[in-house]
């Protein structure tokens, strides 16, 4: 019997580029860094520390020296101001990220806020609106 499954191994990601094995396989271990470190760090600083952040994705250029990560605060609040304080303390990220992966060079961090969950709750709610 003849599997008729083609299997692409490639993702896009938010802005439609294919992404190699070798972005997504960074990608990820920098999401699961990044996620650690916000469980684990102390950064004294009020949004990041009474905030629960959700790292949803992060996308590695295809010379992986930059990446963009993106976040989404528990419950959506405050939601700019978490943001800042991460950019802020981007430089702790990447300190972190070098001390615990073996890259030629750490990835520049740009968070950047989620709006997925967002234009689902849109289209939802689009949808609902058609069955009534």
């Amino acid at each position: 019997m003849v599997n008729n499954f083609l299997f692409d191994s490639n993702k896009k990601s938010k802005n439609n580029s294919i992404k190699s094995q070798r972005q997504l396989k960074v990608g990820e271990e920098l999401r699961q860094l990044i996620s650690n470190a916000l469980l684990r760090g102390s950064f004294y600083d009020e949004y990041i520390e009474n905030n629960n952040i959700t790292i949803t994705e992060v996308n590695v250029s295809p010379d992986l020296k930059n990446a963009k990560v993106y976040v989404m605060p528990l419950g959506g609040e405050n939601k700019l101001n978490v943001l800042n304080s991460l950019n802020k303390f981007s430089g702790r990220f990447k300190k972190f990220i070098s001390n615990h992966i073996n890259l030629r060079q750490t990835p520049k961090l740009i968070f950047k806020i989620d709006d997925t969950f967002e234009n689902a709750k849109k289209i939802n709610d689009i949808l609902d609106k058609i069955k009534k």
